[in-house]
């Protein structure tokens, strides 16, 4: 795991690799020991237990909801919010993607998701809070600051904008009570972060 890069690092890779591999081992088992260091009463610790086992399920219904093949349920895409129109790859997916170039971060050419993809956000934000977290550890306070104002700048600018109707579609969509659970999580951990 990644606690060696604090908690919010660790926040943040929990839910991105949920993201990008809902019934992947490691993912969940990942989920797990961050809920069982930082959120042990939490009802997604339950929920994500209860998968141990065999996660294919949380698989299945976070592609339903997010991937396809059927109409997207629920966009996993900034754009789609913030154009108001419903389109992929608009010119917030260029911004997205300019902000992460501002810490040297670029998207793989042969990677299928936008910019604006959630995993994408949740690892810029993973990536800007290990940076931070390596900073403050050397004792470079003025990179940490900028970094974590970087973080917060993102958060206002593009992830904080979209994370409430993303997870509500998420909660309201869901037939898993695993993913209800996360976005309820994943929703609370961005706007604490906003405060």
């Amino acid at each position: 795991m990644t606690a060696q890069y604090g908690p919010m690092a660790t926040a943040y890779f929990a839910y991105k690799s949920m993201i990008f591999s809902p019934s992947g081992t490691e993912a969940l088992t990942g989920m797990i020991a961050y809920l069982e260091a930082d959120r042990p009463d939490s009802p997604l610790l339950t929920e994500a237990k209860k998968f141990v086992d065999d996660s294919s399920e949380l698989e299945f219904d976070f592609n339903r909801m997010c991937i396809g093949p059927y109409k997207l349920l629920v966009a996993p895409y900034e754009g789609v919010y913030r154009s108001g129109n419903h389109v992929m790859n608009t010119d917030e997916t260029v911004r997205v993607a300019e902000f992460y170039q501002e810490i040297g971060l670029v998207i793989d050419e042969k990677f299928n998701e936008p910019a604006d993809f959630i995993g994408n956000e949740l690892e810029f934000l993973y990536c800007v809070h290990a940076l931070a977290s390596e900073q403050k550890a050397a004792n470079n306070i003025e990179a940490f600051e900028e970094l974590t104002a970087i973080a917060d700048e993102f958060l206002t600018k593009h992830l904080g904008t979209w994370i409430t109707p993303f997870c509500e579609g998420i909660k309201t969509h869901a037939q898993q009570a695993f993913w209800r659970e996360f976005a309820t999580e994943l929703h609370l951990l961005i706007t604490q972060q906003m405060q």
